[in-house]
C-alpha cells in the first residue's frame, strides 16, 4: 500500500501545480457573471482593474493549443503546458515575458472571446475594456467577451434571450 502512496501524492501535487491563475480566473468570473447590464445591452469589463500585476498584452488561446502553437503566437518560447481539453487560456505578456495566465473551464465557466478587427485573439492593455453579455444557444447560457468597440458586430446575439429563470 505504501508504494501507491507516493506516487498518488506526486500525482495531487502536480495537478495543483498547474500555474493558472485562480484569483484572476474568480475576479474575471464575477466581473461577466455578476451585477447588471448597462443600458447598452452589456456589461463593461476592465481587464486591467481586474489584473495585480504589469501587462503589455493579452492574448486568448483555445482548447489543445500547444506549446509550439503558443511560442508562435507570442514570439518567444512558451515553456509552459498546453491548454487542457475544454479549457480556454488569457496569458498575460510584459515584453517578451509571461507574467500570468488563467486557464478557465469552458463547461463550468462557457465565456467565448471573440476578435475584434485585425486583432483577433491578441489585446493590448490599451483597449482592454470588454463588453460582455449573456445569450443561450439552444438550451446553453454563453458568456461574450468582445472589446468594446466591437461590441456591434455581435449584438445580433443579444436577441437570444435565456429562459425568465436565467435572467441576470
Amino acid at each position: 500500500m505504501k508504494r501507491y502512496i507516493w506516487p498518488l501524492l506526486a500525482l495531487l501535487w502536480l495537478a495543483g501545480c498547474n500555474g493558472s491563475n485562480t484569483a484572476l480566473n474568480e475576479k474575471l468570473k464575477a466581473a461577466v457573471t455578476e451585477g447588471e447590464t448597462g443600458a447598452g445591452g452589456f456589461k463593461t469589463v476592465q481587464m486591467a482593474s481586474l489584473t495585480e500585476f504589469d501587462w503589455d498584452i493579452m492574448y486568448y488561446f483555445q482548447p489543445n493549443e500547444d506549446e509550439k502553437a503558443i511560442s508562435d503566437v507570442i514570439g518567444f518560447k512558451w515553456e509552459g503546458d498546453e491548454v487542457p481539453e475544454n479549457y480556454r487560456r488569457l496569458l498575460f505578456v510584459k515584453g517578451e515575458e509571461v507574467v500570468s495566465y488563467t486557464d478557465y473551464s469552458y463547461n463550468d465557466f462557457p465565456l467565448f472571446v471573440y476578435g475584434c478587427e485585425g486583432d483577433k485573439w491578441i489585446y493590448p492593455k490599451s483597449r482592454s475594456e470588454f463588453a460582455s453579455f449573456k445569450y443561450c444557444n439552444d438550451d446553453q447560457e454563453i458568456y461574450t467577451f468582445i472589446p468594446v468597440q466591437c461590441v456591434e458586430n455581435i449584438r445580433l446575439l443579444m436577441e437570444y434571450k435565456c429562459p425568465a429563470g436565467d435572467a441576470e
